[in-house]
């Protein structure tokens, strides 16, 4: 769901009333009396009991939370439907709905995400849930931490074409980064969003704009990791060697080694200083925990020719990956521009995601290519078919046997 829309949902505050609360011996009685005469001044004055007596009742909290959302109270609104969620064990599918927008309409986006993570962990299987999670992160640019959620999403069936390409390419192509600005002007406490303006800004190759906005948000986030690497890259692909010297020696965390963004930092700037040998090593790194990022892959190739160590063999498969990896890419672009109607771009992706291992994502592309109008000339179920006996030993997402460029040996040996 676009941040633009969520907020949207969310009304404007009204007038903070100051009402002591009465002690009533049914105080939950009593608020509801004066929800029904809509007299929210007198509704809220019995709060704090009705808190008090009914902790562990969900529908309790969430009528205090109804009349904190009629006198305008949206902090203590989005609270107050968290802890309903918490009560009732996220059980209530809307109310997770409803506790998200409330959190999102004031900024507090990253306490809607870990809203949904806990809602999505007590109960897997809660696709809905798990999309709005997805589409949240994606929203704020934070696409590590969306990627296992969509590809779940994939593995349980529940994709549709944005989905796909999203997925596929790893980034939206809705929803106005201006829409994550404005929650931090609510939440000037959390500027975490701006991680999608930053974002922005490192694909547009505006790369000194992005390092002053991802330093803006690790000045007060530094253990933001997201921001942290995509900080360290900005550096390197700007050239700047010493400042990410600096900035690794300072970000001293085992997590950032987890990142293929940090790797391929390390691989730019052991580059820049001419170390060969370090670079490659470093790139190596980059591909074996992010096998689709192409960068990585053509700096491996460049190095192999400038140190004349070029293993006919195993370049031919990278070479063939990284022209896979820009066709399959450029299809879903297309796809998109096209109106996301056509079966012979869906089916071109399919046929490219299978040949990159990815089968269940391939096979997802099949599936959803035999919903969109008929064309003749395109053999879908022919195509669908094929990856599906391919998946029937259950491979993982991203299929290593058949891809020599992916065996674990070669990391090991740089």
């Amino acid at each position: 769901m676009p941040l633009a829309i969520v907020m949207a949902v969310v009304g404007c505050s009204q007038t903070e009333h100051t009402e002591t609360a009465k002690r009533v011996p049914r105080p939950l009685g009593e608020l509801k009396v004066a929800m029904r005469k809509q007299n929210w001044q007198e509704a809220w004055s019995y709060s704090d009991a009705v808190l008090a007596k009914h902790a562990d009742d969900a529908d309790a909290i969430a009528d205090v939370a109804q009349v904190a959302q009629n006198l305008g109270k949206t902090d203590e609104l989005a609270d107050l439907l968290v802890q309903a969620c918490e009560v009732e064990a996220f059980e209530n599918d809307d109310r997770v709905r409803q506790a998200m927008i409330a959190l999102v309409g004031i900024g507090r986006l990253y306490d809607a995400i870990e809203l949904l993570e806990k809602a999505v962990q007590a109960e897997p299987s809660r696709h809905s849930t798990r999309r709005l999670l997805y589409d949240l992160y994606l929203n704020a640019g934070n696409e590590s931490a969306a990627t296992p959620h969509g590809r779940q999403l994939v593995l349980d069936r529940q994709f549709d074409a944005k989905l796909l390409v999203s997925v596929g390419m790893g980034t939206i192509e809705s929803d106005d980064p201006g829409a994550t600005l404005e929650m931090v002007q609510r939440n000037p406490n959390d500027n975490r969003p701006l991680l999608r303006q930053a974002k922005q800004q490192f694909d547009d190759e505006q790369f000194a704009l992005a390092i002053k906005t991802l330093e803006e948000i690790t000045a007060q986030r530094k253990d933001f990791l997201p921001a942290q690497t995509l900080l360290g890259l900005a550096l390197a692909m700007d050239g700047q060697t010493e400042a990410f010297e600096r900035w690794d020696e300072a970000f001293d965390s085992e997590d950032r080694t987890t990142q293929a963004e940090y790797w391929l930092a390390k691989a730019e700037i052991a580059s820049a200083r001419g170390d060969e040998r370090e670079a490659r090593r470093a790139y190596w790194h980059s591909t074996h925990l992010d096998p689709d990022r192409i960068a990585a892959w053509s700096g491996i190739l460049r190095l192999a020719k400038e140190m004349d160590t070029d293993r006919p063999e195993l370049s031919g498969v990278i070479q063939q990956r990284i022209d896979l990896l820009q066709q399959s890419r450029s299809a879903m672009s297309r796809f998109v521009r096209t109106g996301a109607i056509s079966r012979r771009l869906a089916i071109e992706i399919a046929n490219s995601l299978a040949d990159l291992g990815r089968l269940w994502e391939a096979e997802a592309w099949a599936s959803m290519a035999t919903t969109l109008p008929e064309d003749d000339s395109v053999d879908v179920e022919t195509v669908r078919k094929r990856i599906v006996d391919r998946l029937r030993d259950r491979p993982p997402w991203q299929q290593v046997e058949g891809h020599p460029e992916l065996d674990p040996k070669l990391l090991l040996s740089e």
